[in-house]
């Protein structure tokens, strides 16, 4: 991945913690990291935790950001966050979703931000 690309990718997350602070989401971690994967934002909404895949895009010619999650990646980001429940001992009662920010980033325009909560289900 080139510095630009990963430039982008944390500036969209950057913006994404933002927005879900600001609509009162409170944050548990960042970028966590597990052999094959990695969960961008893992945030509490009320007493669901969230786990949180953000796409960054700066045009959508070949398709949005949110386009992007394709069931490879809803795998890989299951198989992390099944990880981290296990991992920080999260009781298995606790109420856990999915959600997808898609960012669109267009130089001179501000960010385009879209929020998909329950993007996806286990298994789907």
């Amino acid at each position: 991945m080139t510095k630009e690309r990963q430039q982008l990718g944390r500036s969209g997350e950057d913006l994404a913690l933002a927005f879900l602070v600001q609509k009162g989401y409170e944050p548990v971690a960042r970028n966590y990291r597990f052999r094959g994967g990695e969960l961008d934002l893992v945030m509490r909404d009320g007493d669901t935790l969230v786990f949180i895949e953000v796409r960054t895009k700066h045009a959508v010619d070949h398709g949005t950001p949110l386009e992007t999650v394709d069931f490879k990646k809803r795998r890989q980001i299951e198989r992390t966050a099944r990880y981290f429940l296990a991992r920080e001992k999260i009781a298995d009662d606790v109420c856990c979703r999915f959600d997808v920010i898609g960012i669109v980033m267009t130089a001179g325009r501000s960010p385009l931000i879209e929020h998909i909560t329950n993007a996806f289900m286990t298994g789907e």
